[in-house]
């Protein structure tokens, strides 16, 4: 069951369900992110424990303060509701079915592997400081980051999202080095759709740049961008190469099959 879907099975009206949703989306994720509470979505979070954490962080910002102040308190009824929800399905969280990419093995190899190093706060220089170098390194290359969102014009290719914290520069095959750092090979999107992207799990059709969702994601948040076409920057140049789309629609077709299969 997602966010809205519980929601509405609460019997809140339609309006407030998209005020909630989005203010999850957009305002508090963009500020949780924006103060390094957290390198993810909040929508990514799907323990309790973890989000009442952040969401105490998150309540301390002024940002929130002034804004949930002006806006009836409508911020702080999100993120109630979503602690709500939240605390609902992690009881049945055993009986998930998560959804998976075609380098799931891989990752949780890598998961695997990175659980044999336990955390020990000996020799950590300044953690604050990795958490930044995290951020930047999960947005991209600076000066490749910077000719997407000017490109671009600041927003995200897929949802339209304009706060510049959570907008990445996401290669549209795989980085190989600087050749592959061309405006043509790259594409500005929100953190969120930027790891669907890598996953395979959201792709733009080749020839009409419309968006392509997995339906096992059947997230209303992802599956309603299914044919939205995407933005394309004003010079051509800087528009995603076909050749280079041909690959993630490959990609994507490999996460697809593995859905038919499953």
């Amino acid at each position: 069951m997602t966010f809205e879907e519980w929601m509405k099975s609460s019997g809140l009206s339609q309006s407030s369900i998209d005020k909630y949703a989005g203010a999850i989306d957009g305002p508090l994720t963009a500020w949780g992110m924006s103060y390094n509470f957290t390198l993810r979505p909040l929508r990514e979070i799907h323990q309790f424990s973890e989000f009442e954490v952040l969401a105490q962080k998150i309540t301390g910002t002024s940002e929130y303060v002034t804004r949930n102040k002006t806006g009836h308190h409508m911020y702080g009824a999100a993120l109630k509701k979503y602690g709500e929800f939240l605390a609902g399905v992690e009881v049945s969280i055993g009986k998930r079915q998560y959804i998976q990419g075609p380098h799931s093995r891989q990752i949780e190899s890598i998961e695997a592997d990175e659980d044999l190093h336990s955390f020990s706060p000996a020799g950590q220089q300044d953690a604050r400081e990795k958490v930044l170098r995290e951020v930047v390194r999960r947005r991209g290359q600076p000066k490749f980051r910077s000719k997407l969102i000017d490109a671009y014009e600041a927003k995200c290719a897929i949802t339209g999202c304009d706060v510049l914290p959570i907008l990445e520069a996401a290669h549209i095959t795989s980085y190989l080095g600087p050749a592959t750092n061309m405006p043509s090979n790259g594409i500005l999107l929100r953190a969120d759709i930027h790891t669907l992207w890598d996953l395979g799990l959201i792709a733009l059709d080749p020839e009409s740049k419309t968006v392509l969702v997995n339906p096992k994601i059947s997230d209303n948040t992802y599956q309603r961008l299914i044919g939205v076409f995407a933005f394309q920057p004003k010079v051509h140049s800087a528009r995603a190469s076909t050749e280079a789309l041909n690959q993630q629609w490959k990609l994507f077709k490999a996460a697809l099959q593995q859905k038919l299969q499953s």
